[in-house]
C-alpha cells in the first residue's frame, strides 16, 4: 500500500492539472478566435483615413435626414443599417436618466465615447437626443492587435508555467524515487555482506535471538550449521585473493540455492558462514527424543547436500578449474527454557571444529541429548 499511494497520488495530481488546464486552454484559444474573428475576418483589410473622415460625416447628416423622430427604436434601425459600412461601426448613446450612459445597442461607458474617432452630439431644438459615435476601424485593429498579442503573451506564460510544473513534478517525483532507492539500498547494505549478499554477522545474531524466542513460545524447532571452507588461507596464498573472493561466492550461491526461503543464511566471519534453519520439523514426535532426532536428521540432509555441491563445483581459475570443500557442524534446539543463543552458536562451533579435527569435508552432529558428537558424511 505504501508503494501504491504515491503512485496513484501522483498521477491523480496530473489528471487535475491536464483537465484544469484543457479548459483554460480552451477559454483562451476561444477568446483569441473572438478577437481574430472580430477585427481581423470580418472586416476589410484596407483602410482609407480621407474615406473614412468623409463616410463619418456622411452618416452623421444621413441621422439627422432619416431620424426625424428620435426614438430608440428608429436610432436602433438606423444604427444597425450603417454598421454594415467597410471600415466604420456606429453606436449611439444617451443619458438614462440617473446620470450615466447607456447605449442603443449595449450598455456603455465613458470609455466608449473617449475611444469613438468620430463623435456627433444629436440635438432636438432645445432638447439633447445624446451622442453618435462613429468609430475608425484602423484603431480598432490596433486595439484588437493589443488585445490579441496580451492574450497570447498569457497563453504563453500560462503553458510555460504549466510546463515548468509538470517538469517539475516529473523531476520530484524521480527525486524521491532516487531517494527512496538509495534508502533500501542502504538499508539491504546494512544488514547484507557486499562480497556475497548474505546476511551480516550482526543480523543474524539479531535474527537468531528473536528466532530462539519465538521457538520457546511456540515449541517449534530450529538448527544452526556453522561453516567453514577448508584450507582457505592456503587457497588464497595459491590462488590471490581474487579468486578466494570468487571462491566464497560461490559457497555464498550454493548455499542460497539450497535452503528455504524461511532460513537465514550469513557469512558469520572471513570464510565461516551460519545457517538458520527454521521450523526444520514440524511433525509431532511421541517423545521429546524422537521429535529432536527428526529435527536433526532433517538438518543433517540440508547440510550434507550443500557440502556435496560445494565439492562437486568446479570454479575457474586462470584458465584452469579448481575446488574447494567445507567443513560444517550442527546443533539443534527444540524449544527449552532457560536456553540462550550463544549456547546454541557454541555448539555449532564446537561441532565444527570436530569436523576440521577429524580430516575436515565432513558434517558433524552435536546431540544436545547425550552430549556428545557424531559425523555425518566422509572426508577424502
Amino acid at each position: 500500500m505504501k508503494l501504491i499511494f504515491p503512485k496513484t497520488r501522483y498521477i491523480l495530481y496530473l489528471v487535475i492539472i491536464s483537465v484544469f488546464g484543457w479548459f483554460l486552454f480552451n477559454y483562451l484559444i476561444s477568446s483569441q478566435s473572438e478577437i481574430m474573428y472580430k477585427y481581423f475576418i470580418e472586416k476589410p483589410t484596407t483602410y482609407n483615413l480621407e474615406r473614412a473622415e468623409r463616410l463619418a460625416f456622411s452618416i452623421y447628416q444621413s441621422f439627422k435626414k432619416e431620424v426625424l423622430d428620435p426614438s430608440h427604436d428608429n436610432i436602433r434601425a438606423f444604427v444597425t443599417k450603417y454598421n454594415d459600412i467597410p471600415f466604420l461601426s456606429v453606436n449611439f448613446v444617451y443619458n438614462d436618466g440617473s446620470g450615466g450612459m447607456k447605449s442603443i445597442l449595449d450598455n456603455a461607458g465613458e470609455i466608449d465615447i473617449l475611444r469613438a474617432e468620430y463623435v456627433y452630439p444629436i440635438r432636438y431644438g432645445e432638447k439633447e437626443a445624446g451622442t453618435l459615435l462613429v468609430y475608425d476601424i484602423n484603431k480598432e485593429y490596433k486595439r484588437g492587435l493589443e488585445e490579441y498579442a496580451g492574450t497570447l503573451l498569457i497563453t504563453r506564460i500560462f503553458f510555460g508555467a504549466m510546463l515548468l510544473l509538470l517538469v517539475s513534478i516529473l523531476i520530484y517525483r524521480e527525486y524521491t524515487v532516487k531517494i527512496e532507492q538509495k534508502k533500501r539500498e542502504a538499508e539491504y547494505e546494512a544488514v547484507h555482506d557486499g562480497l556475497t549478499g548474505l546476511y551480516t554477522h550482526k543480523y543474524f545474531l539479531e535474527h537468531l535471538d528473536r528466532e530462539i524466542a519465538r521457538s520457546q513460545r511456540y515449541k517449534r524447532p530450529l538448527s544452526l550449521l556453522m561453516c567453514d571452507v577448508d584450507h582457505f588461507k592456503k587457497f588464497n596464498d595459491t590462488y590471490g585473493h581474487l579468486a578466494g573472493d570468487k571462491a566464497l561466492k560461490t559457497v555464498a550461491a550454493i548455499i542460497s540455492e539450497n535452503i528455504r526461503a524461511s532460513d537465514i543464511v550469513a557469512r558469520y566471519g572471513g570464510e565461516e558462514f551460519a545457517i538458520l534453519l527454521v521450523e526444520t520439523s514440524l511433525e509431532q514426535a511421541e517423545s521429546v527424543a524422537k521429535r529432536l532426532k527428526s529435527v536433526m536428521d532433517d538438518a543433517a540432509e540440508v547440510a550434507d547436500r550443500i557440502k556435496g555441491k560445494i565439492e562437486h563445483t568446479p570454479i575457474s581459475v586462470d584458465h584452469k578449474t579448481v575446488g574447494v570443500t567445507i567443513s560444517m557442524g550442527l546443533s539443534s534446539y527444540y524449544g527449552q527454557p532457560d536456553y540462550k543463543p550463544e549456547y546454541l552458536i557454541g555448539e555449532a562451533d564446537h561441532a565444527l571444529y570436530e569436523s576440521k579435527n577429524n580430516g575436515r569435508n565432513m558434517v558433524t552432529i552435536f546431540d544436545p541429548e547425550t552430549k556428545k558428537f557424531k559425523s555425518y558424511g566422509h572426508s577424502e
